[in-house]
């Protein structure tokens, strides 16, 4: 913080805003630095500056409280109250000699905490409030947390709770912007595309081991004469890709017709050609199957038994 040689002609009295303390008093508010200062220096009045608050704590004990300068202007700016001082030789050699580091004023307020009037200041190097520039420093020096809260957009008498909300809500914003940003970089693209690529690859290969098993079940089922599935194999191979167990139950409920003994059947006493014997009839019967599917059964094992 720069460092202004001699002795200052004005003090920093109030913080603009909220008026936090050091002891944690407060908070207290400024609703109107001007009204602030009407109230505090009526016209050709002066505000005492003493030593160490001796008005306060000294005087009222009958010890000496002299004064070490006069507030005889107050001035509202944007951080905010200050006052013009004219100093005694005293308190102007205290200054030359940086004895002191800054100003506490003493001030009047409501129940609330509304500062409604400054009384006086005193020198001090334990300042209780906080945002004030210091006696030695330049009057420009900025008070953070007012900047802050500007930059923010928050109200004048946003607390420190509502600055930290304010500040994570950006700082995240700030990192979704980044993480959007990043994702667009051509490294991140490229690899991403390679990770779409190895998923189909990988989603391919489990695509293929699903129609090979299928494809072997339903093979196997159609060598052993189930009734039906060779006219559905290529559907019976679809839902056992989805659905294996499904697939598996539907078909080994299907009988199983196996032309061993029933190529060397005699067929029924007048039976023409093509005709089904009694033995196929107590197949379908016991297994209920219908002639239509028994016989597309019989075609695919071999046993053609005439032409539907």
């Amino acid at each position: 913080m720069p460092q202004v040689e001699g002795v200052p002609d004005w003090v920093h009295l109030l913080p603009a805003g909220a008026v936090r303390t050091m002891d944690g008093r407060g908070p207290y508010a400024v609703k109107s630095l001007q009204a602030v200062a009407a109230a505090s220096l009526p016209a050709g009045g002066k505000l005492p500056i003493d030593e160490c608050h001796a008005i306060d704590r000294a005087q009222p004990l009958g010890m000496s409280a002299p004064a070490r300068g006069w507030i005889v202007e107050l001035q509202a700016r944007e951080d905010g109250l200050w006052g013009r001082v004219e100093w005694t030789p005293t308190g102007r050699q205290l200054m030359e000699d940086k004895a002191y580091v800054g100003i506490s004023p003493a001030i009047l307020h409501t129940q609330q905490g509304q500062v409604l009037q400054v009384l006086r200041a005193s020198l001090t190097n334990t300042p209780n409030l906080q945002g004030l520039t210091s006696l030695h420093s330049e009057n420009t020096t900025m008070d953070w947390r007012t900047k802050l809260i500007e930059l923010l957009g928050l109200d004048s008498e946003a607390d420190d709770a509502a600055i930290q909300a304010a500040l994570s809500a950006k700082m995240g914003a700030v990192q979704t912007e980044h993480s959007q940003n990043l994702l667009q970089h051509p490294a991140v693209l490229a690899l991403q595309s390679q990770v779409v690529d190895l998923t189909g690859q990988l989603q391919g290969l489990q695509e293929d081991g699903k129609r090979t098993a299928a494809t072997a079940f339903v093979d196997a089922a159609i060598a052993a004469g189930r009734v039906g599935v060779k006219p559905l194999r290529d559907d019976y191979i679809a839902l056992h890709m989805e659905n294996a167990d499904r697939a598996q139950k539907l078909i080994n409920a299907q009988p199983a017709v196996i032309g061993a003994g029933l190529a060397d059947a005699v067929p029924d006493q007048g039976a023409k050609p093509g005709d089904l014997t009694a033995t196929d009839s107590m197949i379908m019967s016991l297994f209920g199957v219908d002639e239509e599917e028994y016989r597309k059964g019989l075609a695919a094992s071999g046993q053609q038994k005439g032409n539907l």
